[in-house]
């Protein structure tokens, strides 16, 4: 319902989605929406499957702290971190030194990746979820029950 007042106020705000990674960003706006992007995942607002959570978590370690080092990576090392949705962790029944193990393989991997390079990785990945780009309103339908309603600007 909309207050009926004198004038009407309206927020507009956008948001950038782009659909090739790769070709439309450049450094600063890489970052911003890497962290932009990363918030709505680590939070659900973006799905992703549970396949995915130790692929993307690696590409964050390495967009953090560059190579994988044993001396420097050790267990534990990332507890600190947010780099897995709790709904993931929740349903796999893991702790964090397993779903840590998990990722290290991957950072390995990862060896000689420019940081810059690991955050694109990401936002590859990112931009083909099922939920990228969607934006979620809370509406309540005839009926009276509240549903939500997604909304993209993508063909």
């Amino acid at each position: 319902e909309v207050r009926q007042e004198n004038p009407l106020q309206f927020k507009f705000w956008a948001k950038l989605y782009p659909e090739d990674m790769s070709e439309e960003l450049i450094q600063d706006i890489t970052q911003k929406l890497f962290f932009w992007v990363k918030e709505g995942i680590l939070s659900d607002e973006i799905y992703w499957p549970p396949e995915t959570a130790v692929l993307l978590g690696s590409f964050t370690v390495q967009a953090k702290f560059g190579d994988y080092n044993k001396e420097v990576h050790k267990s534990g090392c990332l507890s600190s971190e947010r780099l897995i949705p709790q709904r993931v962790m929740d349903k796999h029944k893991l702790t964090r030194d397993q779903w840590e193990e998990r990722m290290q393989v991957w950072h390995e991997e990862h060896r000689g990746m420019l940081k810059d390079n690991a955050t694109l990785e990401y936002l590859k990945i990112a931009q083909d979820l099922e939920m990228y780009g969607i934006n979620n309103f809370e509406i309540t339908n005839k009926r009276g029950t509240d549903l939500w309603l997604g909304v993209d600007a993508l063909d």
